[in-house]
């Protein structure tokens, strides 16, 4: 089962590189090959999470409202990242 990036790389390819997604489509090969995209992206998202809690630390607070707005911060930017690197033209 594909997430996000599975999702987004291959409306991606349809729509930047038709002629390699009808290439993927034909050969029988697209799902394996968005299961592997897939799978480097979320990779790439976990690696820029961690990243990104070195750079940014964490609210030394119990104030959950503060918590959320950090973990969405991070978890935003990690998308945003993976996003921007797989899909340039799409954004």
């Amino acid at each position: 089962m594909l997430s996000k990036y599975g999702i987004l790389y291959s409306k991606y390819l349809e729509e930047y590189k038709p002629i390699t997604y009808q290439e993927l489509i034909m050969n029988g090969t697209i799902n394996d090959f968005l299961e592997l995209k897939d799978k480097e992206f979320n990779n790439l998202r976990s690696s820029i999470v961690n990243e990104l809690k070195n750079r940014y630390k964490k609210p030394s607070t119990d104030s959950f409202i503060e918590q959320t707005e950090y973990n969405y911060f991070i978890y935003n930017k990690a998308d945003e990242i993976v996003i921007w690197t797989s899909c340039p033209k799409s954004i």
